[in-house]
């Protein structure tokens, strides 16, 4: 499966990986909390799926943030000294 997503959605995909695994949260905790299915999550990590909104917001409520605190700190990861 060939990645499909854009700039943001990659540096997005790192930071709800780096959240998850900061709140020791399995993949599969992380969709059975989110209401997803279970390989959801990880296609998103891995670039292979570009999360929706609403599915985005979930996952960052699941760990305990805002959608738009994720947001920035991936846009802070496209920054050249980001």
């Amino acid at each position: 499966m060939a990645k499909i997503t854009s700039d943001i959605s990659t540096a997005l995909a790192e930071v709800i990986r780096r959240r998850r695994e900061a709140k020791g949260l399995s993949l599969a905790r992380l969709a059975e909390l989110s209401g997803t299915s279970q390989t959801y999550p990880g296609l998103v990590e891995r670039g292979l799926r570009s999360p929706t909104v609403d599915m985005a917001q979930a996952m960052a409520k699941t760990m305990g943030h805002e959608l738009s605190d994720l947001i920035k700190e991936a846009e802070q990861l496209l920054k050249p000294d980001g």
